[in-house]
């Protein structure tokens, strides 16, 4: 079972909360990213009750960390997806672009089989939550918003999108002073 994970963090403690993401079991990747969250993680679990103690018991431990919002992935054969058994999962990658879609009812098994058919699109996932799909586009933001805008944009049932942009985050050194990035 997999599931996508938003959190929110306070300001300053992104680098604390993503060390101790990296050592918590059950999380497979976390990225910071723009937008609306702070990080998004891709969770694992044998069922959605482990990934769900992993999110309680776990991640709401995690020093930062304020909210969190879990988006349980939808497997291929409930949405109807047989055969090649549906689409490759939005990897959580930096420099990429996550687009959350709202779909008409009944739209999200198509819409995902038009997503995995595009070459610039890295994974598909149907979710459970209140986005019903998530989608990565791996190119920077300069690239993807126009994938964005003139591709995904046009795919019918789509009726609305929400975009988080991941970075590659370095913490900075410690050992600089306030105005060093100035020079």
């Amino acid at each position: 079972m997999d599931a996508y994970v938003y959190l929110q963090v306070e300001p300053g403690r992104i680098s604390q909360a993503l060390a101790a993401l990296s050592t918590t079991q059950g999380v497979r990747r976390a990225v910071a990213v723009i937008g609306e969250w702070d990080i998004l993680l891709h969770a694992e679990g044998s069922d959605l009750d482990s990934i769900a103690r992993v999110v309680l018991s776990e991640l709401h431990q995690v020093p930062g960390v304020t909210r969190t919002s879990t988006a349980p992935v939808v497997p291929a054969d409930r949405i109807g997806v047989t055969g090649f058994g549906g689409p490759k999962p939005p990897p959580i990658v930096p420099n990429a672009c996550y687009v959350r879609i709202k779909a008409e009812i009944g739209a999200a098994a198509g819409i995902a089989e038009r997503l995995a058919d595009m070459a610039d699109v890295a994974g598909v996932a149907v979710l459970g939550g209140e986005w019903d799909l998530l989608t990565c586009v791996a190119q920077p933001w300069e690239v993807a918003s126009g994938v964005i805008l003139g591709e995904l944009h046009q795919i019918p049932g789509i009726l609305a999108t929400s975009t988080l942009v991941s970075l590659q985050y370095d913490e900075l050194d410690d050992d600089r002073d306030q105005f060093s990035s100035w020079s």
